[in-house]
């Protein structure tokens, strides 16, 4: 049995983040754009109070923003020709648990393949979290065939720690890694199929 295929969800599959700059004017009055958020943390990116924050968390967690995302462009077919090629599509994100049944509505809505849904802790922010999730110790047992991220830090964990191929999809927040690249930076969908094509079985 081929191993599955280790996908992302926010920024991978739905285009998520674009919409946050238009969130943080609506809610706070700060003018924000995308192409300014270069850091992983949005407090850095949009110069927000802890407040504020967590506030923008629960905002961008909404049933109506969640639900209302698009699907990052040709990941459908890139999803749906490596399922035809006998690889599973485990889709592992790093979203609050409770966001379960949210997220995986707007997958099905959506149309996206897949076969597995994980919420895992990337970033050691459920411990408090009643609904289950799993550690990166746990995702860190698990085979994948490749990988699909936009985190640097995961990016680095599944490539370096993991030896996971991983492909980096190109995001403002992702661009000043530092130091040597174990993942492939890709900037398409189209562009990461053709990048992979050589690790996959016929």
């Amino acid at each position: 049995m081929r191993h599955p295929i280790f996908i992302d969800l926010d920024d991978v599959i739905a285009e998520t983040t674009r919409n946050y700059p238009a969130l943080v004017e609506r809610e706070f009055g700060i003018p924000a754009t995308y192409e300014a958020i270069t850091s992983f943390d949005l407090a850095t990116s949009f110069g927000l109070s802890h407040a504020q924050l967590a506030h923008l968390f629960e905002v961008v967690h909404s049933e109506t923003v969640i639900m209302n995302a698009v699907p990052v462009p040709g990941v459908r077919e890139s999803l749906s020709a490596w399922q035809n090629k006998g690889y599973p599509i485990a889709v592992v994100t790093g979203r609050p648990p409770q966001s379960r049944a949210l997220s995986l509505a707007w997958l099905e809505e959506k149309r996206i393949p897949f076969d597995h849904f994980d919420i895992c802790d990337k970033y050691e922010r459920h411990h408090t979290a009643k609904e289950p999730f799993i550690t990166l110790k746990e995702l860190r047992r698990r085979p994948y065939t490749l990988a699909v991220e936009d985190s640097l830090s995961m990016g680095t964990f599944l490539s370096g720690t993991m030896k996971v191929p991983t492909f980096l999809y190109n995001r403002p927040w992702n661009q000043n890694g530092g130091g040597p690249s174990l993942y492939t930076r890709c900037a398409s969908w189209q562009e990461i199929t053709q990048k992979a094509a050589s690790l996959l079985c016929p």
